[in-house]
């Protein structure tokens, strides 16, 4: 290697590093957005043919905001709201008083459950307001990176296959091993997102239908929190469905608690097992097990963008071993 190539790596290597420093404090912001890009494409393809690439790219990303942001924006601040009056409303609940009725009655103790309740709201109230200049810096965080969601998603719709092309272009391998690499990677893609992301709405709208249906409060809310946490495996929609059957008994609706088990063992359960088995199994032809230590592994490494961008990374490198591997005789290809 002469002069004028290890100069030229070493540019190249200098700039990837202050590109990546530029980049990684929105890394999960971008991920985002590359998500959603993805996921409308198809649709923006249609309209440009019809409205042109311009307005179909403005309408989707009004659309984005409106249906994907500001739901979750309203979510989050009634998530807040129901939160604090349940601190400040803790000491006077029911369950305190019948967990020191029981303490008394049959362990022999006394054990003032309410009062440390309370003081736990107090010490709470006041870690918050000192912290108050971190949680106003993650907030002016949150509102750039939502800017640079909505702008990126715009481009990334007008001229997403000029950054395709550029990708094939500059990715040095063979025309046909690149080609089935790239139908590869774009099928694993939508088998995940579909898998993943499909399997854990329809959970959390079947779960939440017990909650509607037995009265517990702000079932709207807990619905779209079961959505959420659907998402990772194992843990699933069980924390709120629990919290629900722990208030039903605690307000006397036995029957209604009950109702709530045997729907989460039944519906919930044969609706997961079903649809995660057809679409994820059948499709991208990746272990639940995979799946699981993609989620763990992608929120440990990228926070929340990793319960998605996790599975999606695993089913990336076995699409490229499979591809590459079986074009240059690593992998007996069947």
């Amino acid at each position: 290697m002469d002069g004028r190539t290890a100069f030229a790596w070493i540019l190249v290597a200098v700039l990837a590093v202050i590109t990546w420093l530029l980049v990684q404090p929105f890394l999960s912001w971008l991920l985002a957005t590359g998500l959603l890009a993805f996921v409308c494409f198809p649709l923006h393809r249609r309209l440009e043919d019809r409205i042109g690439p311009r307005l179909s790219a403005g309408l989707l990303s009004v659309l984005v905001v409106l249906v994907v942001v500001v739901p979750l924006a309203l979510g989050v601040n009634a998530a807040l709201e129901q939160g604090t009056a349940l601190l400040e409303g803790v000491s006077r609940a029911r369950i305190l008083r019948q967990l020191e009725n029981f303490l008394g009655r049959y362990a022999g103790i006394s054990v003032p459950v309410q009062s440390y309740a309370q003081q736990g709201v107090e010490r709470l109230g006041d870690y918050v307001s000192g912290r108050a200049s971190t949680i106003l810096s993650a907030g002016l965080h949150a509102f750039i990176g939502f800017l640079l969601l909505v702008f990126v998603f715009y481009y990334l719709l007008k001229d997403g296959h000029l950054f395709v092309r550029w990708l094939r272009e500059m990715t040095p391998l063979e025309p046909a091993v690149r080609d089935e690499l790239f139908t590869s990677v774009n099928h694993m893609v939508w088998a995940v997102l579909k898998g993943h992301v499909l399997v854990a709405i329809v959970q959390g709208l079947v779960a939440g239908v017990s909650l509607f249906l037995t009265g517990v409060p702000e079932a709207p809310l807990l619905t779209l929190a079961m959505m959420f946490l659907a998402i990772v495996p194992v843990i699933g929609v069980a924390p709120v469905l629990g919290g629900a059957v722990v208030y039903l008994f605690s307000t006397g609706q036995v029957l209604s608690a009950a109702f709530v088990v045997v729907w989460g063992m039944t519906s919930v359960a044969v609706t997961d097992d079903y649809l995660r088995a057809l679409i994820i199994d059948r499709e991208s032809e990746m272990h639940s097990a995979v799946i699981f230590v993609g989620v763990v592994g992608g929120t440990y490494l990228l926070g929340a963008m990793g319960l998605f961008v996790g599975p999606i990374l695993i089913g990336l490198f076995k699409t490229c071993v499979e591809v590459v591997g079986g074009y240059y005789g690593v992998v007996h290809r069947s």
